[in-house]
């Protein structure tokens, strides 16, 4: 019991870095939370997929570009996190993400506001609990356009 208690620990902290990361452009170690092969997915509300990458360092290449320059906050809570196998952990958590784009003449809108769900599957990798797959399912995504949009 206090094993599998630990372990949601982990996974619970690791999610946590997942955001801070994100937030504070750390894209290095935001590359070693993942596994060599990850599969990460992004979804708009209506589920069709607006990004999919089968590469860490296609995802970051896109991520760090999207958001140059811009002000995010990514949240998490409500965590479902089960214990599958020594070696496996799934996980669901609620999410709130914002994020603010520099005022600059490009195709990103002035900000984002959105809400869903992660669906996570976690590995152990070389020692560590990795992100093997993870999937952004939107529930809720307000784009607010630049008021010099077109």
């Amino acid at each position: 019991m206090n094993n599998r208690l630990a372990l949601i620990e982990t996974i619970r902290a690791s999610k946590a870095r997942y955001c801070r990361y994100v937030d504070t452009q750390n894209w290095a170690q935001l590359a070693a939370l993942f596994t060599r092969n990850p599969n990460i997915r992004f979804l708009g509300e209506n589920g069709v997929a607006l990004a999919e990458f089968s590469s860490v360092g296609e995802f970051l290449a896109v991520t760090k570009a999207y958001l140059s320059g811009a002000k995010t906050i990514h949240q998490v809570h409500n965590d479902e996190i089960e214990v599958v196998s020594e070696e496996e952990v799934s996980a669901i958590w609620s999410m709130e993400d914002y994020l603010i784009f520099p005022d600059v003449n490009d195709s990103r809108p002035a900000s984002m506001h959105g809400y869903g769900h992660y669906h996570e599957t976690w590995r152990l990798e070389d020692g560590e609990w990795r992100l093997a797959h993870l999937e952004l399912r939107r529930t809720i995504l307000e784009i607010k356009p630049k008021e010099n949009a077109a």
